[in-house]
């Protein structure tokens, strides 16, 4: 009995002889100074949104921990008061 292959499957085909002679389309890459120019504004307005977002993950832990803290000292006095 042969062991069985792990793994998935290949999905490709390989290549054929006839894929590899068609030329190579080059990629144009768009470096113009507009262009640019709205990559670092969506990159900035990106890091903005991530400061906030951290920000308010860290907020809404401080306030869990502070709602935490007052549900266990409420439970401690009602303790002590039966």
């Amino acid at each position: 009995m042969r062991p069985r292959q792990k793994g998935r499957k290949k999905t490709m085909n390989k290549p054929t002889e006839q894929n590899n002679l068609q030329p190579v389309e080059e990629k144009n890459i768009d470096t113009s100074a507009e262009h640019v120019k709205e990559l670092e504004d969506e990159l900035l307005k990106l890091r903005i949104e991530n400061a906030f977002l951290k920000e308010l993950r860290k907020l809404r832990l401080e306030d869990e921990e502070k709602m935490r803290e007052r549900h266990e000292s409420s439970a401690a006095s009602e303790d002590s008061s039966n």
